[in-house]
Parts: structure tokens; C-alpha cells; sequence
């Protein structure tokens, strides 16, 4: 009776080692959803979803990705910038 013990056992472990590995295999799936890669972050999926609604969701974009002064500097400098008159070819 020791050996269905012992069976039994290392059967236990096994299933428990592998319900470990899959929870954390999931774990680091869903983390990589959430979390875009830091160079080169912006992925089709995403370009797709700023289609479709506009915008990204807050937890896809990382806290450092914009520079909200740089983009408020070069708006800025796009609205100050002096436009010249078209040519009228066409006319």
C-alpha cells in the first residue's frame, strides 16, 4: 500500500507544479498585454484601436512615453509659424 501512496503523492505535486507553471505563464501573458514593450511600444494593434476610438486606453501607454512640454513647445511653434500666401496658378 506505500507504492499508491507514494503514487499518489508525486502525482499531487506534479498537478500542483503545473497548475503553478500555467498561472504564471498567464500571469506574464496578461502583464505583456497591459504593459507595452518600452522601444517601439506603439504596436498595429494599437494604431488600429486610435482608429477605431480615438484614443488609447490610459494602462496601454507608459508614464514616460510623451513629453507633454515638448509637445506643448511644438504646437505652439506650429501656430506662431508664419504661412506663406499660395500660388494662384490655377487661376
Amino acid at each position: 500500500m506505500k507504492a499508491y501512496y507514494w503514487l499518489g503523492a508525486i502525482l499531487s505535486i506534479l498537478a500542483l507544479a503545473l497548475l503553478l507553471a500555467g498561472g504564471y505563464m498567464a500571469m506574464v501573458r496578461r502583464r505583456r498585454l497591459k504593459t507595452p514593450p518600452q522601444k517601439g511600444w506603439l504596436t498595429d494593434a494599437m494604431v488600429a484601436q486610435i482608429i477605431d476610438h480615438g484614443r488609447l486606453s490610459e494602462r496601454q501607454v507608459p508614464e514616460r512615453a510623451l513629453d507633454l512640454e515638448q509637445i506643448a513647445k511644438e504646437e505652439e511653434r506650429f501656430w506662431t509659424e508664419t504661412w506663406d500666401e499660395p500660388d494662384h496658378y490655377w487661376d
